[in-house]
């Protein structure tokens, strides 16, 4: 009796111990993917950031609320409406449907792992 009472602990246990590896490998994981967002959402913010001084140099003479009442303006005259749409479409007949991408770089990066 007392010996399947200590096999019941160690089974106990070791489930414990299984219980708190996989939450520490889900935890993991959660951060693997949230720093990888990060970095991508970075990435794209230092390209914006690079755009905007290539083709605005005088944008540092400015602070943040004059750059938000100058780039909206800017954005809603006719030639950039025209220009955006051009590019909209040219993208829509060059890059595939966005719904396979994900499938095949989840497929990559699973063998990797």
């Amino acid at each position: 009796m007392i010996e399947s009472k200590n096999d019941t602990s160690k089974n106990l246990e070791k489930a414990l111990q299984a219980l708190k590896q996989a939450q520490q490998r889900v935890a993991n994981e959660k951060k693997k993917q949230n720093e990888k967002k990060r970095k991508a959402e970075n990435h794209h913010k230092y390209i914006m950031g690079g755009i905007i001084v290539k083709y605005f140099p005088d944008c540092y003479r400015y602070d943040e609320g004059e750059l938000n009442r100058i780039l909206p303006v800017a954005l809603q005259t006719r030639e950039c409406q025209q220009i955006i749409s051009k590019i909209k479409a040219e993208s829509r007949e060059t890059i595939p449907p966005q719904s396979t991408l994900p499938n095949a770089e989840n497929e990559s990066e699973g063998g990797t792992e």
